[in-house]
């Protein structure tokens, strides 16, 4: 069981604040407030009309989540209209304004929070527009147009923040009819032409020394699916925005299983764009899976149609169809990624498993139910532990005198403890720990028993020496980079540097898109090597971490990490505005680390107590307080 639990979804977001907040503070702290609280009553009103959801505010701006892009629409309507309303009247004292962004996109939820690009578009889109203004993103603008009656100004490609986005004002009156001065982009715009031109240039030179992409070599033994591009077989252009969210988070779902490589766009393009035909595609370039599809449309009723080949035995082992009407278009993208967790993994998988391993403990119905359960595991909530038991409870009857299923058992009894639904640690320690040991009685070489015992033995149960007697046959026995990831933080733990960086070396170069959890403890091991003089170069370290740090991973409370990672080699190299930077950078998200590391994480570090009090002793002087 691995700590990566990602909730993505598309969602529309509409973001607005106050114009000019602080200065009307500065005139009239007491009205402005009062009057601001009228203001986020109507808000709140329409909010409730549209069906909206306020996730996120922070005294003078709002952040709501839709379903629909129309409704988003007439909420940002209907309330910068009340607004100016409210603002004629003689009585109003204090006359806010208000600004309003529109995006549609990829988003991760966190709890009751929504993170991503979709949010970020949504508030650089408000910071374009103009003050009692709407300015919406081109894929809001697409869906709209034909469903309201509203006018719209095209104002080109824009450039706030970093963020490039294609942009449209809402013409409520003729008056916010505008043009934006060029010359404030016109740098942007050459810049962002000249790189695409060397992009172009390196595209067409990439493809023109490789003729088509080399993925054999990276499979290794995970299961390798190709995920086409789902065709639009309509009219309606509306769903091209659903085609394109489903494919990637579809992609985003099968993403995070380690058993599997899916093929980047690149690739991805390179097989459509010269019609490799299916039996090539597994010959020439070890395509095993291939899920493909199509939209159709018929007035307001759309349907999506999945199939799934394996192309290995030429056979459709998956097909299924998803009936909907275009307003619930939001509604089955979750459906569809439900059916993507619950159906398609546990085809491939068990398929695969089947072809691929001669050793299997389980027959297929208790091992489809072992895929739903690593799923609802991975949910890392008490709901999905909840779930997690009841499909072991399922299983154990099933498989009554299977005895693998006790490893089982003991994860859920871990899961207990490590998202609150139990609060007999000592109790479900020493359970899981038996349940463990009576499986490696009879199976001394099960290598996810290993992984838990070593685990438990090394961070729970003061038996670090009996963790490490584990190390050689954890190393030997699999492949599996899960397993061999724990290995490499055994040996780190046990003092075994350059054994641990060699796993972990021989995991990026066998399985570069490993989970990011693995890079972290890859990371780690580098530093406290460097500290304790167990490697020569501490750049290796730098560069590494920097390389990782670019990648974007965004996983709840890893990139942090990575932040505070780059504050302590800053720090220590003496350049200490940049450490600063990097550490700020850090303190403004989800989980700052002085948070993380002495309540959520510990054991990082205490393994290695004089690297852990020089790490905090660097970080101490950015300000970090524990």
């Amino acid at each position: 069981m691995v700590d990566n639990g990602i909730d993505r979804k598309i969602a529309v977001i509409l973001a607005t604040d106050v114009v000019g907040y602080s200065k009307h503070m500065e005139v009239d702290e007491s009205k402005t407030i009062k009057n601001l609280r009228f203001c986020e009553k109507i808000l709140n009103d329409l909010i409730d009309k549209f069906k909206g959801r306020l996730f996120n505010t922070g005294g003078d701006s709002f952040l709501v989540e839709f379903t629909s892009a129309v409704s988003a629409v007439e909420c940002a309507v209907e309330f910068q209209k009340s607004i100016q309303k409210r603002n004629s009247l003689e009585e109003t004292s204090v006359k806010l304004e208000f600004r309003i962004g529109i995006n549609s996109g990829d988003v991760v939820k966190e709890k009751k929070n929504l993170l991503g690009d979709g949010v970020n578009i949504a508030s650089r889109l408000e910071a374009l527009s103009q003050p009692n203004g709407i300015t919406v993103s081109k894929v809001i603008y697409d869906f709209v147009k034909g469903k309201t009656e509203y006018e719209f100004n095209d104002l080109g490609i824009q450039t706030v923040k970093k963020n490039q986005f294609h942009a449209f004002d809402l013409i409520l009156n003729k008056t916010q009819i505008r043009q934006i001065k060029k010359s404030k982009f016109k740098r942007q715009f050459i810049g962002s032409f000249l790189f695409s031109l060397v992009l172009l240039i390196g595209i067409i030179s990439f493809f023109s020394l490789h003729k088509e992409p080399i993925v054999k070599s990276s499979l290794g033994n995970r299961i390798s699916l190709l995920i086409l591009p789902l065709e639009l077989k309509s009219d309606n252009k509306d769903l091209e925005f659903l085609a394109s969210g489903l494919n990637d988070q579809i992609s985003i779902t099968l993403g995070t299983y380690d058993e599997l490589y899916i093929f980047d766009k690149t690739s991805v393009e390179y097989f459509t764009d010269k019609k490799i035909p299916a039996e090539k595609l597994y010959e020439q370039q070890g395509v095993k899976y291939l899920l493909a599809g199509n939209i159709q449309s018929i007035e307001d009723k759309s349907r999506v149609t999945l199939k799934l080949e394996n192309l290995k035995k030429n056979k459709v082992i998956w097909t299924k169809s998803f009936n909907f009407m275009n307003k619930e278009i939001f509604e089955i993208q979750d459906k569809i990624s439900d059916a993507v967790l619950t159906e398609i993994i546990p085809n491939v998988m068990s398929l695969s498993v089947a072809d691929e391993f001669a050793k299997n403990e389980f027959s297929p119905k208790v091992y489809l139910n072992r895929l739903k359960a690593r799923v609802s595991f991975e949910k890392h909530s008490p709901e999905g532990i909840q779930e997690f038991s009841e499909l072991l409870r399922i299983n154990r009857k099933l498989e009554p005198n299977n005895l693998y299923l006790d490893v089982d058992e003991a994860w859920m009894l871990m899961g207990e403890i490590w998202f609150g639904v139990s609060q007999e640690y000592e109790k479900n320690v020493t359970k899981a720990y038996e349940l463990t040991l009576k499986v490696l009685k009879i199976d001394p070489d099960y290598p996810y028993a290993l992984s838990l015992a070593q685990l438990l033995e090394r961070k729970f149960l003061g038996m670090k020496e009996k963790a490490c007697s584990r190390l050689e046959k954890m190393v030997n026995i699999t492949n599996d980079p899960s397993i061999l990831s724990s290995a490499g933080s055994l040996a780190r733990d046990c003092g075994n540097f350059k054994q641990s960086l060699l796993i972990f070396k021989n995991i990026e170069d066998k399985a570069p898109h490993f989970r990011l959890w693995f890079k972290k403890d890859f990371a780690w091991t580098f530093l406290i090597s460097e500290y304790l003089k167990k490697i020569e170069d501490f750049d290796e370290a730098k560069v590494f971490i920097l390389n990782q740090l670019e990648k974007q991973f965004q996983e709840d409370g890893v990139n942090e990490m990575w932040l505070s990672m780059l504050a302590y080699i800053a720090s220590k190299e003496g350049d200490i505005k940049k450490a600063q930077n990097y550490f700020n950078q850090q303190s403004k998200m989800t989980n700052p680390i002085d948070v993380i590391w002495s309540k959520k994480y510990p054991d990082i570090l205490d393994e290695n107590p004089q690297f852990r009090d020089n790490f905090f002793k660097e970080l101490e002087k950015l300000g970090m307080k524990l």
